[in-house]
């Protein structure tokens, strides 16, 4: 598929769509789940973490509300706008190219990941500040349990870039692209997701890997490219985790 038609109908969502999605899901983690903790323990007496452990139930939870997120999706665009998927960019049309387009694109772009990640963290500790690893990668080197290790790489390695595909491309960029030109939209969509990642040491890193699964997303019509594309980083991304926490 070609770049993504600008759409002018108004049967299409809208950002305030987008806008009631990322409250529901920001509610959903920042009170639904400590909500949830004290009804459980109110009514069953029981304490979640201390019985099942942090990792384990704080990541069941969040697949749970990334769930009722990607359901809150569907039922906004089928439901709401009567659209089918494939408007989210859920198609398998001319898959094995998208996947080796995500692919060659990714190994263009990784050098300059990584080389911004060094220049970042060069800069930051020429300022005497340590920088900061995110939740995920520190839960992984101090989790001990190889079950819970399982959970953890599932949930980064393929369900993650699911929902936040569908929420960031397939959702976000589309009513992005309403009103905004290409170039407008994949900047938009690049600093969202880099943003809602929340943390400052690694932003130019997720800021441009933004920006590349933005523009796959642009030239494909589809999720399959950047779907690749975050799969095979957060991949790769937990390769070497493992192997520096066996060393």
């Amino acid at each position: 598929m070609g770049d993504l038609k600008k759409r002018t109908d108004n049967k299409h969502w809208s950002l305030t769509d987008v806008f009631k999605v990322f409250l529901f899901y920001l509610l959903m983690m920042l009170a639904g789940i400590p909500v949830f903790f004290k009804i459980v323990k109110y009514i069953f007496e029981l304490d979640l973490v201390e019985t099942f452990g942090q990792n384990t139930i704080l990541l069941s939870l969040s697949l749970v509300v990334n769930i009722l997120t990607c359901l809150y999706i569907f039922n906004i665009v089928i439901t709401g706008y009567g659209l089918p998927v494939a408007s989210l960019g859920l198609t398998t049309c001319n898959w094995k190219s998208d996947i080796k387009t995500g692919l060659k694109h990714y190994l263009m772009v990784l050098p300059v990941m990584i080389a911004a990640g060094f220049i970042v963290d060069f800069a930051l500790r020429s300022f005497g500040i340590e920088p900061e690893q995110q939740d995920i990668i520190n839960n992984i080197l101090s989790e001990d349990s190889l079950g819970v290790l399982a959970f953890m790489i599932f949930f980064g390695m393929l369900a993650a870039p699911i929902v936040e595909e569908l929420l960031f491309r397939g959702f976000l960029q589309s009513a992005v692209r309403i009103t905004c030109n290409k170039m407008q939209t994949i900047l938009i969509s690049g600093f969202v997701f880099a943003l809602i990642h929340w943390n400052v040491h690694v932003f130019l890193q997720i800021f441009i890997l933004g920006l590349l699964l933005a523009y796959l997303f642009e030239i494909t019509g589809s999720l399959i490219a950047p779907l690749t594309v975050h799969v095979c980083h957060n991949t790769t991304t937990l390769i070497f985790l493992l192997f520096y926490k066996h060393i």
